[in-house]
């Protein structure tokens, strides 16, 4: 969007429209996969991907770039819905963390070989062509290798479409279908929205934080992020551990907070190898509490109601990572610079630590009461 003439703040704008439009459609949608099943939504959110992704690798105007960027991001948001009440579904209280834990790292494995592909691909073309790597032509060839890569996927999507696991565990007659334990929700859901709004005004600018505070071009920047995306593999694998010796909700917490003084160390270092680390430290410990926290979800609410929890969770953090966050982020960096922008995204971080520790610090969930069993 940047190669294409779009100021950072309108690119804050433009980022959180998928989760304005999961807003509206999210949680009838979970409703709806609690009651039929989830073979549809896995097929249709499939679908969408792949029609976007190829849009995208051959869209010449801006608008329609933008749409099928949003459509790519709204059809994955709600396979991630679906990833948390599947893996709870078809797993044991006692080894549900770890497949958590696994299934993260698998998923930071495959972000490594996508950043390597997305900073290299348009580096190659623009060597080619004796053009910019920056140019949106150049990276407009990596979306094409995006666009074949899912087209790849979708027969794996389809084989877990057929899978008996993917029904739902208890089908709830229509009058229930929007009937939920509210207190529960609303008290797992606070401390979600505030990190998702911190989260927003750093994560969707790491690349153009890269880029313009360094002068870095797509291909380091793929190098970098790969490298952090290798070490949260590794790392995320220890997650289980972790819970075990110091609890879920407090590791949950403690993270979360932990990524307030490394955010603000981002906002005001001028070193390029200073940043980097820091970057790769908020990322670990962001990621190293993210299976946790999606095990704790899924088992803090009765199992007929895990997808509209996830979708739930989806909306609210979205709206923040998606929408207040970028928006926001944005309108700071006009006005402030990165070192505005990503302080007042710390306060955030430290905020949503603290509240799930003020809301969660005593509550143990029956894996962990099993594992020590």
């Amino acid at each position: 969007m940047s190669a294409l003439g779009f100021s950072n703040d309108l690119i804050g704008v433009f980022n959180s429209l998928p989760a304005l439009a999961l807003l509206g459609v999210g949680l009838p949608l979970a409703a709806m996969a609690d009651r039929l099943g989830y073979r549809a939504f896995l097929l249709g959110s499939g679908l969408l991907a792949v029609l976007a992704s190829l849009v995208l690798s051959i869209a010449g105007a801006p608008l329609v770039a933008v749409l099928a960027a949003g459509s790519f991001a709204l059809a994955l948001t709600v396979l991630e819905v679906l990833s948390g009440p599947l893996l709870a579904q078809v797993s044991a209280e006692a080894e549900r963390v770890s497949l958590f834990a696994v299934n993260q790292a698998l998923a930071w494995l495959a972000t490594l070989v996508g950043d390597l592909l997305g900073g290299g691909i348009p580096e190659a073309v623009a060597r080619t062509t004796r053009s910019s790597s920056a140019s949106a032509t150049s990276i407009r060839s990596a979306f094409a290798a995006m666009a074949v890569l899912t087209v790849l996927g979708l027969p794996f999507l389809v084989r877990l479409a057929r899978s008996a696991g993917v029904r739902p565990v208890v089908v709830l007659p229509m009058r229930d279908l929007f009937r939920v334990d509210s207190a529960r929700f609303l008290r797992i859901l606070l401390p979600g929205f505030v990190l998702g709004i911190g989260a927003g005004m750093y994560l969707n600018f790491v690349q153009l934080y890269l880029a313009q505070r360094f002068g870095l071009t797509p291909g380091p920047i793929g190098l970098i992020l790969a490298v952090g995306a290798a070490l949260t593999a590794l790392v995320t694998l220890s997650a289980p551990s972790l819970a075990r010796r110091f609890g879920i909700t407090r590791s949950i917490g403690l993270l979360q907070a932990a990524g307030s003084p490394l955010v603000l160390g981002l906002a005001f270092v001028m070193t390029l190898p200073l940043a980097v680390v820091i970057l790769y430290v908020r990322q670990l410990a962001l990621n190293l509490q993210a299976p946790l926290s999606q095990a704790f979800g899924m088992e803090y609410v009765e199992p007929q109601q895990r997808a509209r929890l996830a979708t739930a969770q989806t909306v609210v953090v979205g709206i923040g990572l998606g929408g207040i966050g970028p928006l926001v982020s944005g309108f700071l960096q006009v006005r402030g610079g990165y070192q505005l922008a990503f302080s007042v995204s710390a306060l955030f971080y430290l905020l949503a630590g603290l509240i799930f520790l003020r809301l969660f610090g005593q509550v143990r969930l029956p894996s962990e009461r099993a594992a020590t069993g």
